[in-house]
């Protein structure tokens, strides 16, 4: 279990701000020899806040997560992740959890028509039905609580979780990083449906200090707003995203599984499996749990009554799901609602205050590259914090600190990339290139594509057609090494290891 907020040991500084330590005594023990920085201080307890604090801890790195509400998400939010996130969730040590709580089977993903439900194109999942790195199905809420066990069980010598901290304001200056926070709630620690909330006496700013700061605070990102003000270059769409968990014996009935995406140029989404067997006695949400999303162009988040939604999601289901059901023969137990949006960062790096997934970049979930976007890069900038921590791999231009390079001279080369700044370069990159231009191109698949004529007007889904029966080669289309994938470790120095 993590301790009480660091911030209860503050002093008060110049400015009347109370000053938290940089890292608790616990993160003070002798190494053999100095390190080139003690910690890092990380900014949202979500996915890849988490994420990067349970990677650093496993390198030994330590590191502080602020997180302004006082539980981990539970909104409908990701609940697919692909290969490549996979691959950094087993390297993690969270994927034997993962695959405990999610969905043991998982047999395709298909594109259909909404009017008819005809099913196009599909790819056959079940060919990598007993590979490691397949895909990974978990409502996010649940890989929350998994990430959040891990950090306060395996490695709580490393990671401070601290929530109802809010970040307001945040800076830096040539020793470190900082952000001003705001204690939220009551202090002390709390019992709330058998999980412990860390939580910090109210309404007092603290200063937390470390020699980085990483914004892994989402889509309406403060440590984004600070550095960049309300400039965030891309897109919203028209409309809204509706997103609702449902049970219906349909889809059972009609022979449905797996992930189904639905073309249509009204109601278009994505229907898809998403619990196991719930063996309630509630014969309403009885079976397994469904996740139905579309999109409504004619439902504005701002100009739409709560009736109105609820008549518009009636004659969306009615169309979009199998035997055309009438509101009475399904549940739904949960509801959101949000905008679309693509957007990126002008750059993920500004001296020590690092971005990392929708606090840098966002874009709509068809496909599932939101989240995995993020994985990657907390994956990739873990491996680069640990390049520089380990004395592998320069911060800045120039070679790892104590480290000879290859002309033999110590310090830095002129022109040479540092390997944050590498990784604020090609994780944009891989967003700008590869995740914005697809996301897009699959939104339109479903939402702007005829689907009598999809398979004479779509090269994918012609692709994927084309494999069908074929299992070798469908079973090489999913497990290559994704174009949004990069190696920082290749990036280390051949002589910059540190001396045990």
């Amino acid at each position: 279990m993590t301790e009480p907020s660091a911030a209860t040991n503050g002093v008060r500084g110049d400015d009347g701000v109370e000053t938290a330590s940089r890292g608790s005594a616990r993160h003070g023990s002798e190494t053999k020899k100095k390190k080139p920085f003690e910690n890092v201080l990380i900014v949202g307890a979500g996915p890849a806040g988490l994420l990067l604090a349970i990677l650093l801890a496993r390198s030994g790195i330590p590191s502080t997560v602020l997180e302004a509400w006082d539980r981990p998400d539970e909104r409908l939010r990701a609940t697919q992740y692909g290969v490549p996130a996979t691959r950094v969730f087993r390297r993690a040590g969270l994927l034997d959890d993962m695959r405990a709580r999610g969905i043991d089977s998982f047999p395709y993903i298909c594109w259909r028509s909404a009017r008819t439900g005809e099913r196009i194109a599909g790819i056959d999942l079940s060919v990598v039905a007993d590979e490691p790195d397949r895909m990974t199905v978990l409502p996010l809420s649940q890989m929350l609580d998994i990430m959040v066990r891990h950090c306060r069980e395996r490695y709580a010598e490393h990671v401070t979780l601290l929530f109802n901290h809010k970040v307001e304001r945040v800076g830096q200056d040539d020793a470190g990083a900082w952000a001003e926070v705001r204690l939220l709630g009551g202090g002390g620690e709390e019992e709330e449906g058998g999980r412990t909330t860390t939580t910090a006496a109210a309404d007092r700013v603290v200063r937390f200090g470390a020699d980085y700061l990483v914004g892994c605070d989402g889509s309406k990102s403060t440590v984004r707003q600070c550095l960049f003000q309300r400039h965030w270059p891309g897109e919203t769409f028209a409309g809204q995203l509706l997103v609702q968990n449902v049970y219906y014996k349909g889809f059972e009935e009609h022979g449905w599984d797996g992930g189904n995406y639905m073309i249509d140029d009204e109601f278009w989404g994505l229907i898809a499996k998403r619990g196991k067997a719930n063996n309630s006695s509630n014969s309403t949400t009885n079976g397994p749990l469904w996740r139905v999303t579309y999109g409504d162009l004619r439902s504005a988040a701002d100009e739409i009554s709560e009736e109105e939604h609820i008549r518009r999601r009636a004659a969306a289901f009615k169309k979009l799901l199998p035997g055309h059901p009438d509101p009475s023969q399904y549940t739904v137990t949960q509801t959101s609602r949000f905008r679309i949006h693509n957007r990126c960062v002008d750059a993920m790096r500004v001296g020590r205050v690092l971005l990392a997934g929708d606090a840098a970049h966002v874009c709509n979930p068809f496909g599932g590259y939101g989240c995995m976007a993020a994985v990657l890069d907390v994956d990739g900038l873990a491996d680069c914090l640990v390049g520089v921590y380990e004395g592998k791999a320069a911060a800045d231009g120039g070679t790892a600190e104590g480290a000879e390079g290859a002309e033999g001279k110590e310090g830095k080369e002129e022109g040479k990339e540092g390997i944050l700044d590498a990784y604020a370069r090609i994780r944009r990159q891989k967003f700008v290139d590869f995740v914005d231009r697809r996301s897009r191109k699959n939104m339109d698949r479903i939402a702007r594509t005829d689907p009598d004529t999809a398979l004479e007007t779509d090269p994918f889904l012609r692709l994927l057609k084309s494999m069908e029966g074929n299992a070798e080669r469908t079973k090489e289309f999913l497990l290559k090494v994704s174009s949004i994938e990069f190696d920082f470790t290749t990036l280390y120095s051949k002589t910059g290891a540190e001396e045990e």
